[in-house]
């Protein structure tokens, strides 16, 4: 590209985020007072004084874990409103947890708000500087907000922390300048793939790309593989996935196949981002009118409906195992 990723200011993290000790205070600020008060109970044995502390802290940290969880479900659900309620709950009783932030981010993406995505998201990479994942999803955000130049700064950013992630590879795609850079961070994202949905994802990007390339055999050698992949995705994917299949099949001719993908993207996820283009596609055929296949982002919203906690729990326990390492 054109510009480096110095071109723009840094993130700066929370001071006490600069070290994993700080890190798991802000993720989990009940433990100083449980660790306290399991001291006290064992010193001065079990009593309604120290027993009462005890049940609150506990009960403070399963309820936030019990709404985010919950929250977790119903964006994969495709109940973006619901989702974001209790992920505000969750928020109001730890302000500090980059979890929450990471979820407000994905879930405003999903209701087409990159301006609110992109804020949550920096405040969860200022909680939590050396996850991935993070700067991958605030670059996807960036996307959406058409801020391409902080999109490629943390894209790269997420690269150096973590080549193998799928989410980043998908990101600068996006960015690749060459069709065989293209295709090479598509297929390092295909490789790096570990569940269906981003092997559906993959996929997509991927067959989009060979039709560009004049290579329309491959692309729907691939098509064929994500329709019978995208039942294993979960139900918020599925219906942008069903999109795209769509689009692609009207890429390829097949027009009767590519209105039953259209209609059941609608069926799946009626007030998801593609739901609206979904109804115009089924009644009146697909129309490029404000589309073009060349260079079209296909990760943003995609991989924001992805099941968000796991992903965050799998980057955490890769950064565990490379410290003790």
């Amino acid at each position: 590209m054109g510009f480096q990723s110095s071109d723009l200011e840094e993130l700066q993290p929370y001071w006490i985020a600069h070290h994993w000790i700080g890190q798991v205070l802000l993720r989990t600020p009940e433990l100083p007072g449980i660790i306290a008060v399991l001291l006290w109970m064992v010193l001065g044995g079990v009593v309604l004084i120290n027993a009462l502390p005890a049940v609150l802290c506990s009960l403070w940290f399963l309820s936030r874990y019990l709404l985010i969880g919950q929250a977790r479900r119903l964006l994969n659900d495709g109940q973006y409103h619901s989702a974001m309620r209790l992920a505000r709950i969750a928020k109001s009783l730890n302000p500090f947890s980059a979890d929450t932030h990471w979820l407000l981010g994905l879930i405003a993406l999903r209701r087409s708000r990159p301006r609110v995505a992109v804020d949550h998201l920096e405040e969860a990479c200022r909680l939590d500087p050396d996850n991935a994942i993070l700067y991958a999803a605030l670059s996807i955000a960036l996307i959406d907000l058409e801020e391409p130049k902080a999109a490629i700064q943390y894209a790269r950013k997420a690269l150096a922390l973590n080549p193998d992630l799928f989410e980043v590879n998908m990101v600068m795609s996006d960015f690749a300048e060459t069709n065989e850079q293209i295709e090479y961070y598509l297929r390092q994202a295909l490789h790096a793939s570990r569940k269906p949905d981003d092997r559906a994802i993959a996929y997509c990007a991927l067959a989009f790309h060979l039709i560009e390339s004049g290579r329309p055999t491959e692309a729907e050698s691939l098509i064929a593989q994500t329709i019978k992949l995208v039942q294993a995705c979960n139900p918020v994917i599925r219906g942008s996935i069903h999109y795209r299949l769509g689009e692609l099949l009207t890429a390829c001719g097949k027009h009767d196949m590519a209105r039953d993908q259209f209609l059941l993207s609608i069926k799946i996820d009626p007030n998801g981002p593609y739901a609206a283009n979904a109804w115009r596609a089924a009644a009146l055929g697909f129309i490029e009118e404000h589309r073009s296949l060349h260079r079209q982002p296909l990760v943003n919203r995609e991989i924001a409906g992805k099941d968000v906690i796991t992903s965050l729990d799998e980057e955490m326990a890769r950064k565990r195992r490379s410290r003790s390492g």
